[in-house]
């Protein structure tokens, strides 16, 4: 393995490391900032690749902060599911760092270019620290950085409906936070451990069953609110639809999967020793909860007028998806719900950042003044339209492979309800995304709205959103590339 075991920890360090030293740059010469942004997260995306083919589907690579061996000393912990997520997050967070240079230099003002890209480099490590680790008080650690961070990044333009909707996030995430300390407490006093694989161990020979199912409930509960699962979802409407486009992209592409990855973590790592006593009866809850989310985001998505809330509904609507996949215990569902997190990150991304691109341009956010804009942004709307499709769930777009292993793998459970549920989401996702596709391409909008002549967003900003939307296509048509080792994988954790 060699050299190979500490690029883990350096995919974590550098962004973390070099966030702390960007101000410095900034007091010197703030316009080399978002270049100087984009090295560490470019370093931990190419030591992300170089791990490819060197963790085994059924194995892991495990890392030693300070040579002190687990359950004592902090572990890192990459299995093959952790590194796909950490290629996910490493990805999207990097285009959508290409994205921000141009965009945020027109929505943020006063000064804070430089705490933007300190705030987003944070963030970006504290992903993927928070996916990486082995230890449950470490993984809360992570999740503060990200939620801090995340607050700061959705009030960082300092317009008052910014900071309102900042501060409803707060106000949510700050009780789920210590809803997931003192899970970790409970799990603690009963089992001496932090260290995942030893809880795993300790919990078979543990007697404690109460106080471990009181930790599990807290854990869905503090987890189910940052991963804005129904009806803990009341703060991501107003947070993803004021933030910044490329911060929207972050919270919906990246940070509400990575908070329900933690639970797959927690549920399939630390709690199988005794899955029947203390997973049975919060996993039969947090399905309804998920298949009242596929529905009331769906819905809901379908009532909006402001193109970036019907985004944010419809990522309440596909946090519901994943959960389905996962809590319904078949290799096909969680390999599908693995999947569906990278699908959804980047169609999400692609729609966020098409919707940036349109505000940028236009300044406009109204899904009725988005009539005839193909006429004028012909890159931005057909990207928008391939996102959608995907969303949809229709081939060749990784939204239809995803969405076929998620229906499949409830089937297969004997779950009808739950397996209907999911396809007639997919039929009122249709429903919300053609609309504004009808819009954009089959309607005339007002004289003059979209000048023929008035140009696309700017290269740099296009280019990140069409590598997302070609994404979506990518891992559609070539989803024999992932699946079959997301099913290996999936069946051993089973």
């Amino acid at each position: 393995m060699g050299a190979y075991r500490h690029f883990p920890i350096l995919m974590i360090t550098i962004p973390l490391v070099c966030a702390v030293t960007l101000p410095f740059l900034g007091y010197l010469r703030e316009k080399w900032v978002p270049w100087a942004a984009l090295v560490p997260l470019s370093a931990s995306t190419l030591l992300g690749l170089l791990l490819i083919g060197k963790i085994p589907a059924q194995g892991h690579l495990s890392y030693h902060l300070g040579g002190w061996e687990p359950p004592f000393g902090i572990e890192i912990r990459v299995d093959y599911l952790g590194l796909f997520l950490l290629l996910v997050v490493c990805g999207i967070s990097l285009l959508a760092l290409v994205f921000s240079r141009r965009y945020i230099g027109k929505e943020v003002t006063g000064g804070r270019m430089t705490a933007y890209y300190v705030l987003f480099l944070l963030m970006s490590g504290a992903m993927l620290g928070f996916m990486a680790t082995g230890d449950v008080f470490n993984l809360f650690v992570f999740m503060e950085i990200l939620a801090l961070t995340s607050y700061a990044l959705v009030a960082i333009t300092g317009n008052r409906n910014a900071v309102r909707a900042a501060f409803k996030y707060l106000l949510m995430g700050a009780p789920s936070s210590i809803m997931v300390l003192l899970a970790i407490g409970f799990l603690y006093s009963v089992t001496g451990s932090l260290n995942m694989a030893d809880l795993s161990a300790r919990i078979a020979a543990s007697g404690y069953t109460e106080v471990l199912v009181a930790s599990f409930i807290l854990f869905v509960i503090g987890f189910g609110v940052k991963a804005a699962l129904f009806p803990l979802h009341m703060w991501l409407p107003d947070a993803h639809s004021i933030a910044p486009s490329p911060i929207s992209a972050m919270l919906s592409g990246l940070l509400v999967e990575v908070c329900a990855f933690a639970l797959v973590r927690l549920t399939f790592s630390v709690f199988t020793a005794g899955a029947d006593s203390v997973i049975g009866g919060t996993s039969e809850a947090v399905s309804v909860f998920a298949a009242a989310a596929v529905l009331y985001g769906g819905i809901m998505a379908i009532t909006q007028r402001d193109l970036k809330v019907m985004i944010a509904y419809s990522t309440v609507s596909h946090i519901g998806y994943i959960f389905l996949g996962i809590t319904s215990f078949t290799k096909e569902g969680l390999a599908g719900a693995m999947y569906h997190m990278l699908d959804h990150g980047l169609a999400k991304a692609t729609l966020f950042l098409c919707a940036g691109c349109i505000i940028y341009v236009k300044g406009y956010r109204r899904i009725d003044d988005l009539k005839g804009a193909w006429r004028q942004m012909p890159w931005t709307c057909f990207a928008f339209s391939l996102a959608a499709i995907s969303v949809i769930g229709i081939p060749p777009t990784a939204g239809f492979i995803s969405k076929f292993y998620l229906i499949y793998g409830n089937f297969s459970a004997e779950r009808w309800p739950y397996a209907l549920v999911l396809l007639v989401g997919a039929i009122l996702a249709a429903v919300y995304c053609l609309r504004v596709i009808y819009y954009m391409f089959f309607q005339s909008g007002k004289e003059g709205a979209w000048d023929e002549g008035g140009g696309d967003a700017p290269p740099s900003m296009l280019v990140p959103v069409w590598l997302l939307a070609a994404g979506t296509l990518f891992f559609g048509v070539f989803s024999g590339l992932i699946i079959d080792s997301l099913l290996k994988a999936a069946a051993f954790l089973l």
